[in-house]
C-alpha cells in the first residue's frame, strides 16, 4: 500500500517525465547474494516494504550517497535504482528485470523469494 512507503502518493501512471516517477534503491547482500532493497535506514528482502523515493536529482544522490556508506562496510554491493508504479495501491515496476529479481531465479521455482511465499 502507498502508506508503506513514506506516505508519498505518486500518479498511478505515468504518461511523460513531467510527472513524478517514484524510485526504488537495492542492492545484492553480499554475505549471501539476496537482492534487497532500502527501507527508511536499513535493508529488506521484500520490495513492497521499500521506501518509495521522489523522481528528482537531490533524492537520487542522497540515496546512492547512503547506499555508498553500506558498500564500504561491505555490506551490499552494486546498488542503483530503479523505477516503480503504483498500481490500485501495489508498488510495480516498470521494466521487467525487477520483477525477476523480486521473485528470484525463473529456472528454479524452488528457489529465491518465490520458493519461500509457496511454502
Amino acid at each position: 500500500m502507498i502508506s508503506q512507503h513514506s506516505g508519498a502518493t505518486f500518479p498511478a501512471e505515468t504518461k511523460d517525465r513531467a510527472q513524478a516517477v517514484p524510485q526504488i534503491l537495492t542492492a545484492n547482500r553480499l554475505a549471501d547474494g539476496e537482492v534487497v532493497y532500502w527501507a527508511s535506514g536499513r535493508w529488506v528482502e521484500r520490495m513492497d516494504a521499500a521506501a518509495l523515493l521522489p523522481d528528482g536529482k537531490d533524492a537520487e544522490q542522497a540515496a546512492l550517497a547512503e547506499a555508498a556508506q553500506w558498500v564500504a562496510r561491505r555490506v551490499v554491493v552494486n546498488p542503483y535504482l530503479f523505477a516503480v508504479r503504483v498500481e490500485n495501491g501495489t508498488v510495480r515496476p516498470v521494466k521487467i528485470r525487477e520483477t525477476i529479481r523480486a521473485a528470484g531465479p525463473t529456472t528454479r521455482t524452488d528457489l529465491g523469494k518465490q520458493a519461500r511465499a509457496i511454502g
